[in-house]
């Protein structure tokens, strides 16, 4: 089997597992495949379990004029009843007592526009003053963009419902006429678990710091360009460190959790302290990998290492990140922590919607472009 014949098979069989969801049984299911596909490449991958009490959306819905509309809650927003909250449906800022406005994508930095449009949308629900609120959500496809949950620690404020794109025009009429409306939000919180999917690959050189490969392998839907893509590149830089007898330990971690505030990235160096700014560097494979690509290094020598090993592979036009910025929700995390870091995402008009499925979105032969680049610097970056 060739490399993009690799590719093809691995997005395939992550998009056909189900909505990757952390701490449900499609996350449990696909942490033991991977670990698998890690031990069929002669590396001993570890499941490495985190605890964390996991939201499962109820009855999630918004009924106005006759008419129900299914949605999703935000995950670190409040809960109603099954009763819901019922009262008159308004512009976010007037006086209904369920506020209508918009999340979007935005233009700014890939890794951080999740973020960003939640902050955004959450300072005007704390203003606002309603008793709910719903978020049409607005991708550059149709339907319901699923907005990750930096908060999930600490939940904030009023029920939050996310709907689809394609509600907006008549909702905005609804709202414009202040009809009555009932908004329920209904979930539960239960213990769970989740893995990091992890391992290492032992240098000659235990003098010397290790050198890290991560990406995450948890969203909110089947994620076949999202994650799959991703995890792909991942596994084809664990070959060729397997292959390599490298100088430096090279580290592979998977993250889960991703969705959920970070909490598998920041349960990984909770139990390794020192290792952010410790290890020699780390690469990350962020979202929708080999579409319109981009990249961030923390450090000039870094950034002109990636460009070069990116050139090399015939990877480029992949465009750096504006001086200053790092892409990718885990890559930052480690930029803040005084790691060195080089990170590649890119983007698809698919993102965190359910419709991200194979083969839409998904460039095998891209991808196979960005997984040698990347299975090159780390080549590099492992030797002493």
């Amino acid at each position: 089997m060739n490399q993009k014949q690799r590719i093809s098979k691995i997005i395939q069989e992550f998009d056909a597992q189900g909505w990757h969801r952390t701490g449900t049984e499609v996350d449990h299911e696909s942490a033991r495949w991977l670990a698998e596909k890690g031990r069929g490449l002669g590396l001993d991958l570890e499941l490495e379990r985190f605890e964390f009490n996991r939201v499962v959306p109820q009855d999630c819905y918004l009924e106005v004029e006759g008419r129900r509309i299914e949605g999703l809650p935000f995950f670190d927003g409040g809960f109603t009843s099954h009763e819901g909250i019922s009262g008159r449906i308004g512009p976010i800022g007037s006086d209904a007592e369920i506020g209508l406005g918009e999340v979007m994508r935005g233009a700014g930095p890939l890794g951080a526009q999740a973020n960003q449009e939640f902050q955004k949308y959450r300072k005007l629900s704390r203003s606002g003053g309603h008793q709910a609120l719903v978020a049409v959500t607005v991708g550059e496809k149709p339907g319901l963009m699923a907005t990750n949950a930096p908060d999930f620690r600490q939940p904030f404020g009023p029920p939050v419902l996310q709907v689809s794109s394609e509600e907006k025009e008549w909702l905005a009429g609804c709202a414009r006429r202040n009809s009555p409306a009932r908004l329920v939000a209904s979930a539960q919180r239960i213990a769970s678990e989740s893995f990091n999917v992890t391992g290492l690959v032992k240098g000659s050189g235990q003098d010397l710091p290790p050198m890290m490969v991560m990406t995450p392998r948890s969203g909110w839907w089947h994620c076949a360009s999202e994650r799959g893509a991703g995890l792909a590149c991942w596994l084809e830089v664990m070959r060729k460190v397997v292959q390599s007898q490298p100088q430096r330990d090279v580290i592979f971690v998977a993250t889960s959790a991703h969705e959920l505030g970070l909490l598998g990235i920041d349960d990984f160096l909770e139990r390794r302290p020192g290792l952010v700014e410790g290890a020699h560097a780390w690469l990350h494979f962020g979202a929708d990998v080999g579409l319109e690509s981009r990249f961030s290094a923390t450090d000039d020598g870094l950034k002109a290492q990636t460009q070069r090993a990116l050139e090399d592979a015939g990877a480029s036009p992949a465009a750096p990140a504006p001086d200053g910025t790092t892409v990718g929700a885990e890559s930052q995390v480690v930029a803040r922590g005084g790691g060195r870091v080089a990170a590649l995402v890119g983007r698809s008009a698919l993102f965190h919607l359910e419709s991200d499925r194979w083969p839409q979105d998904v460039d095998v032969e891209s991808i196979s472009r960005f997984a040698n680049a990347f299975a090159g610097l780390a080549l590099q970056l492992s030797k002493g």
